[in-house]
C-alpha cells in the first residue's frame, strides 16, 4: 500500500514538472535546441577562461541575449547577474569559433520566424552581430535564409543592410571565410 502511494506521487510530481517545462518560455520553441546547442559550445569554450559555474551562467546570458534578440523572455535572476558581464564578453565571441557565422545566420531567422520577431528588431539585432563578426549580411547574407519557410522579409531585410567593401573583407578575415 505504502509502496502505491510512493509511485503514485512521483507519477503526479513527474507529470507536474513535464508540465511546468512545457510551459515555461525556455522550453516552448522548436528552436531552442539551437540555443541550448550554442549555449553548450559557448560554456565549454568559456570555462578555458573562467570557473564551470561562471562559463554555465555567463554562456547562458550570451546566448540568450543572441538568440532571444536581446529581450529577455523569461525571467531568470541567474542569468540576470550575468548579463552586464555578457556584453563585455559578446564582442570576443567571434574568436571562439562557436558557430560558423552562415549556421547562426540560418538559425537566428528560423528563431525569429518562429518568435513572429517584427522586421525592425530583427534587422537591429542582426546588424549588431555583424558588428561582432558573428552573422554575415549584405550580400554575403547566406541563400539558406531565403530556403526557410516564411523568411522572405527576413532574407529581404538581412541582403538589405548596408556593408562597405572593406567591412566585408575585414568580417571574412577575421571569420576564417577569406
Amino acid at each position: 500500500m505504502t509502496e502505491g502511494i510512493l509511485i503514485g506521487g512521483l507519477v503526479v510530481l513527474g507529470g507536474l514538472v513535464a508540465s511546468y517545462m512545457k510551459k515555461h518560455p525556455f522550453y516552448s520553441h522548436k528552436t531552442q535546441k539551437y540555443k541550448e546547442r550554442y549555449q553548450d559550445k559557448l560554456s565549454d569554450a568559456l570555462s578555458q577562461s573562467y570557473s564551470a559555474v561562471d562559463a554555465y551562467w555567463l554562456s547562458r546570458a550570451i546566448a540568450d541575449n543572441i538568440f532571444d534578440f536581446g529581450t529577455r523572455t523569461y525571467q531568470d535572476y541567474h542569468v540576470e547577474r550575468y548579463e552586464k558581464k555578457a556584453l563585455s564578453e559578446r564582442p570576443h565571441i567571434y574568436e571562439l569559433h562557436i558557430e560558423n557565422p552562415s549556421t547562426l545566420c540560418t538559425q537566428l531567422t528560423e528563431r525569429a520566424i518562429e518568435l513572429k520577431l517584427p522586421i525592425s528588431a530583427y534587422s537591429i539585432h542582426m546588424r549588431y552581430l555583424w558588428q561582432e563578426y558573428l552573422v554575415p549580411v549584405g550580400r554575403l547574407a547566406p541563400v539558406s535564409v531565403e530556403r526557410l519557410p516564411g523568411a522572405s522579409l527576413y532574407a529581404d531585410e538581412l541582403k538589405n543592410l548596408p556593408t562597405s567593401q572593406e567591412d566585408m573583407q575585414t568580417f571574412m578575415r577575421k571569420t576564417g571565410q577569406a
